[in-house]
């Protein structure tokens, strides 16, 4: 695919833009060896039956409400919500509004053996996103993926995907054939997406484990809810 212009025509409007955040968490090798020391004691204390896959329930911030690195952990990640929130919502939050961030859901995922997670979208919520604390045996590049089938890879679909099975493809909407974009697993990064934006974890399988901390989030303004209507037209 040919590198893309910065477009300039101002009589053209960029509608409806897919904001991601993509980053490295700079306390993330003092973090993440805690984190992984909390999530296996707490899969094995749970005692159920071994299996490459395993997810935790997703209210691990009131299971452990006094853990240091889970809460820097959970810091961080609200702020890189309100970091791209922000920049999605220019020209319709007021200038210098104090946003509040929920984190409705966060929990952790250990997985191994090809173990995997279908396409999907995320529900009741604006943003969420994915934190590797241990990349493990990930592909780390789209130079690693050659001839093979990508290894632990975050897979994002354009909603423009699933019109393109059935749609018509010629030069001019030459844009749209690249309908996916990879996150590759990284110790310590952070992806935060629309929760509207199809996804999916591709099989891993290494002699380490990859583990990840998944979240959602709803974000409120000081008056509690929104404000503006749902509808402006300009």
């Amino acid at each position: 695919m040919a590198k893309k212009k910065a477009h300039s025509n101002p009589s053209i409007h960029r509608l409806w833009p897919v904001f991601i955040l993509s980053k490295r968490f700079a306390h993330h090798q003092k973090v993440n060896p805690k984190l992984l020391e909390l999530f296996y004691a707490h899969r094995d204390k749970e005692q159920r039956t071994p299996s490459t896959a395993y997810a935790s329930r997703d209210n691990l911030l009131e299971q452990y409400p006094v853990h240091a690195e889970l809460e820097e952990l959970a810091n961080y990640i609200s702020s890189g919500i309100c970091e791209v929130a922000r920049e999605a919502n220019t020209g319709l939050w007021r200038e210098n509004e104090k946003v509040k961030v929920n984190l409705t859901g966060l929990w952790f995922q250990i997985s191994n053996g090809f173990s995997f997670h279908e396409t999907h979208v995320h529900g009741n919520c604006s943003w969420s996103g994915v934190y590797y604390v241990q990349a493990g045996e990930s592909s780390s590049s789209p130079e690693s993926d050659r001839g093979k089938q990508p290894n632990g890879i975050t897979r994002f679909y354009g909603p423009h995907m699933e019109n393109m099975a059935g749609g018509h493809g010629d030069y001019g909407n030459y844009y749209l054939q690249d309908s996916s974009w990879d996150s590759y697993p990284q110790d310590g990064k952070l992806c935060i997406f629309p929760s509207y934006l199809k996804h999916m974890a591709f099989p891993y399988d290494g002699a380490e484990d990859r583990v990840i901390v998944s979240f959602h989030a709803q974000l409120f303004n000081s008056d509690g809810g929104m404000a503006y209507s749902y509808s402006m037209n300009n």
